[in-house]
């Protein structure tokens, strides 16, 4: 008897939860659609027919903001000599010469403690 009680206590609460879900939506769609229709612009008059603001022009010939300075020009350096050249690999960062002594370094010491574990038994 028990177990049919909650049961039925179970479902009345997925059903609260269920319309208060359906509710804040409906709510939120209200509020998008009355959000929406706020933000329409009049439609022209005619099928070719501009907004009067665009039809006039502007008055006085003068710009009213001034232009940026051109940035300056800065000088090129040159490429660095052929034997001084990265080698042409898509990854030469990675594989310098002091990288792969770091991990030559790091592969000798995980090779000793190996060793050192395999040493114990």
């Amino acid at each position: 008897m028990v177990v049919i009680f909650s049961a039925i206590g179970i479902l009345l609460w997925i059903a609260v939860l269920f319309a208060a879900m359906v509710l804040c939506g409906i709510i939120w769609t209200g509020c998008k659609l009355i959000l929406w229709a706020m933000d329409l612009k009049p439609l022209p008059a005619g099928p070719g027919a501009r907004p009067k603001a665009l039809a006039r022009p502007a008055v006085g010939s003068g710009r009213s903001v001034q232009r940026a300075p051109f940035p300056p020009v800065v000088a090129r350096i040159q490429d660095r000599p052929r034997a001084q050249a990265q080698p042409e690999s898509g990854i030469w960062p990675k594989w310098s010469p002091s990288h792969r002594l770091y991990k030559a370094r790091e592969l000798s010491l995980w090779q000793e403690q190996f060793d050192a574990l395999d040493s114990r038994g």
